[in-house]
């Protein structure tokens, strides 16, 4: 069993990545996923303000992931960057901004086609993609707020009928 859990910025100095044994750029947040007391993965990130660079306002910056070469493939990086892109809803952050090529990755240049399976749209050809928080997470939240307060109105204290005929009386 993993488990995801939240690093600092002075965490992030002491993580070196599997594969090249960089350690993150400047780094203000992130995750690491751990299993048997093993980091199997991580995400480093840092407000695009701080970093300077060409990034929108608001927006987060992935500078470094990565997933340890034999638990590729069993979703990790796709679960730190969902708990990446959650976290930042509370920090007023409307963009993720992520280094990606359709080359060979490396910690710190996701691969394209993962990127675009997540719903990051390519904003600079071949080197950065963005994904909008304020359509990918936060409409999707109020719905489903909104949702269960409807049912709550209408069904107080009763569970929602197994199969229900919505025909009209003759």
């Amino acid at each position: 069993m993993r488990s995801l859990m939240s690093l600092d910025s002075r965490e992030l100095t002491t993580l070196e990545c599997t594969w090249c044994g960089r350690t993150p750029p400047p780094a203000v947040f992130g995750f690491k996923a751990v299993r048997e007391g093993e980091v199997v993965g991580m995400l480093a990130a840092a407000p695009a303000s701080g970093l300077g660079g060409l990034y929108p306002d608001a927006s987060t910056v992935i500078v470094q992931a990565w997933v340890r070469r034999e638990d590729l493939g069993e979703q990790i990086g796709t679960q730190l960057m969902h708990r990446m892109a959650a976290a930042q809803t509370h920090r007023r952050v409307r963009t993720l901004v992520a280094p990606g090529t359709y080359g060979v990755p490396d910690c710190q240049h996701l691969p394209a086609a993962f990127l675009d399976g997540l719903g990051f749209i390519e904003t600079v050809p071949g080197a950065q993609w963005r994904l909008d928080l304020r359509t990918t997470l936060r409409v999707p939240q109020v719905v489903q707020a909104m949702t269960d307060a409807v049912t709550r109105v209408l069904r107080p204290g009763r569970p929602a009928p197994a199969n229900r005929s919505r025909s009209k009386p003759a």
